[in-house]
């Protein structure tokens, strides 16, 4: 679930967006990590992300969404959020939301399951509302799943917290199946990297 971008010392920063580098450090974490702005994550003993704050934290909009969320719709499928993705894994669904707060496309996800035996613990999928910090192609896949040797597909990923991703699968089962990354058809995958979602700009609002 880390996006497959190796080792670098520095940030790529552009007006609109960081890219995320994964960075050896010591024990400690650089002087950066503690400006506002930027957050940083300890994903492995020698790696760490960064990117900034207003894409990786949960936003106020996730808050909203609880108190409205059985009531946010009407027949024409209105939403009353823009240029979202919400994805409601007990319903096992996502739903695409245009410009104008309406929904233009939907179909089923997959996401993390109660327990991974492989990692032993918890591996459900974050909740809360995110923005797309980067995204890959058809090629993209795991660093980290299967354990120990990475390589596992995750056609046209799109990455939104840390190594949690949305991505395509022919494997998309009417239960959470995963390690806690989102996955969904490859066509399905590809539509919303390809012709929906802008990174940096495009949020994930995602809910059990």
């Amino acid at each position: 679930m880390i996006p497959p971008l190796g080792k670098c010392t520095a940030l790529i920063i552009s007006a609109i967006f960081v890219i995320p580098c994964f960075t050896t450090f010591a024990n400690e974490a650089p002087d950066y990590c503690n400006r506002p702005g930027y957050i940083c994550h300890q994903l492995e003993p020698n790696y760490m992300v960064v990117y900034p704050t207003k894409q990786a934290q949960p936003s106020s909009a996730s808050q909203k969404h609880e108190g409205k969320r059985n009531h946010n719709s009407d027949e024409e499928g209105i939403y009353h959020e823009k240029d979202l993705i919400e994805v409601n894994l007990s319903a096992l669904t996502w739903k695409a939301y245009d410009a104008e707060g309406k929904m233009v496309r939907s179909g089923p996800v997959s996401g993390g399951k109660e327990y991974c035996s492989d990692l032993g613990r918890e591996c459900r999928t974050i909740e809360g509302t995110f923005t797309i910090y980067h995204k890959g192609d058809e090629n993209c896949k795991s660093s980290r799943f299967p354990l120990g040797k990475g390589g596992a597909p995750m056609p046209y990923c799109m990455y939104f917290h840390g190594g949690y991703a949305l991505h395509g699968s022919n494997f998309v089962p009417n239960y959470n199946a995963s390690h806690g990354c989102v996955r969904m058809s490859f066509e399905d995958a590809q539509w919303l990297n390809e012709d929906f979602v802008q990174v940096g700009s495009t949020r994930v609002d995602l809910h059990y």
